[in-house]
């Protein structure tokens, strides 16, 4: 069984991809937390995109809840916001509590109220998600947010009058948050929302082959950061291309705070290499997966004959042109974990897609790339600073 710790963070999950594909065992379990204690940059999407790996997993088994009766089951849901998609997305395995009894039945009712109150922006917190779940054909398997009624997307206006009040909600700690720092780049954000999650739906939905994808979840997560940079730069140690980005200089608050909004857009569709590749298998090198995440974020590139001509080329490079300057990408697909620093790399547009420079996540080399445990899809998450005006 796999033991996901309250303590969790991104190098702890990269051991669960270890543990998931330990040739030992038969079947493979997940026992959840009863809390997870810092959902810190990019982990709940992390974890999901892990999770979302183990549901395709063939040897994937039950999903534990520790919780003993209905009322504690329901408060777990409710309080914790990992739990609700873990749910969904599991929703087809067994979903067992401590005494290894299936309550599925107790959590339905219990979901579709969770559902309602993150559709009207309602939940606990001021982290904002929003989740479509392709496998359920109920109104609630895609976001009103993001889809019409007739299931075509919204375009980037409606996007950004929709998703208006989720900015309010991430920064409703502090109403000057909003008005002086979130509002001025609002409009970058929805570019940013708008051309990644439009990528999921052209590219995601399906398997690299055409067939539809079960279960399958596109989402995006919206969160506010506030720290000094001392306390980023601690918080990250492990990761020196993050700690490269916090000490390279930004707009501070009167408190010497440096105020982030991370943009989070995760799917569970084939990923980028066997989206573009149309491969089966990730036999390829993990030096040459990145060269395909290269291709993926060259202007005039796209990935298979059939898709509307530059629409992915395109999306992504337009989102590093929104960062540029300024933001902090990662991209965790198949066997690669990569990032652009925009601060340090700035925005180029190159005559070839090789000459773009990605640096290893975990090591920082733009030349030498981690061979990672395949995951599931695609994550891409964004750090953008805000700038504080004085008043």
């Amino acid at each position: 069984m796999i033991k996901v710790t309250g303590s969790l963070t991104i190098s702890k999950i990269q051991n669960l991809y270890t543990e998931l594909n330990d040739p030992d065992e038969e079947f493979i379990d997940v026992l959840l937390p009863k809390r997870i204690e810092k959902l810190d940059f990019g982990l709940l999407f992390s974890y999901l995109q892990f999770l979302a790996t183990w549901v395709r997993n063939d040897r994937s088994g039950k999903l534990h809840l520790p919780v003993s009766n209905e009322e504690e089951a329901i408060q777990y849901l409710a309080d914790n916001e990992f739990v609700y998609p873990s749910v969904v997305l599991a929703w087809e395995k067994e979903i067992v509590n401590e005494r290894g009894q299936n309550i599925k039945s107790e959590l339905k009712n219990p979901s579709k109220e969770y559902f309602d109150k993150m559709d009207f922006f309602e939940l606990k917190g001021t982290s904002v998600p929003i989740y479509c779940f392709d496998h359920d054909k109920s109104n609630r398997g895609l976001s009103k947010h993001f889809y019409r009624n007739n299931r075509e997307l919204v375009n980037e206006d409606t996007l950004g009058f929709n998703l208006y009040r989720a900015f309010q909600k991430i920064g409703s700690h502090n109403g000057s948050v909003f008005r002086d720092s979130i509002r001025s780049s609002l409009s970058s954000f929805i570019a940013i929302i708008h051309e990644l999650f439009s990528n999921t739906h052209e590219h995601a939905k399906t398997n690299e082959l055409g067939y539809n994808l079960y279960p399958n979840i596109r989402a995006v997560q919206l969160k506010f950061h506030k720290k000094p940079v001392n306390k980023f730069v601690e918080q990250f140690h492990d990761f020196s291309g993050l700690v490269q980005y916090f000490k390279s200089g930004f707009n501070l608050s009167e408190h010497g705070d440096l105020y982030l909004i991370e943009i989070s857009i995760l799917d569970s569709g084939p990923g980028l290499l066997k989206r573009y590749k149309g491969a089966t298998s990730y036999d390829l090198k993990v030096n040459e997966e990145v060269e395909i995440i290269k291709e993926c974020l060259y202007r005039h590139n796209t990935s298979a004959e059939g898709f509307r001509g530059e629409i992915k080329g395109i999306g992504l490079d337009r989102v590093l042109q929104t960062l540029d300057g300024k933001g902090f990408v990662r991209i965790k697909t198949g066997k690669a974990d990569v990032f652009r620093d925009m601060k340090t790399n700035l925005y180029n547009h190159h005559d070839n897609a090789a000459q773009i420079v990605l640096n290893d996540f975990q090591t920082n080399s733009a030349t030498e790339f981690t061979s990672n445990p395949p995951a599931e899809g695609t994550l891409i998450s964004i750090f953008f600073p805000l700038d504080y005006k004085l008043q």
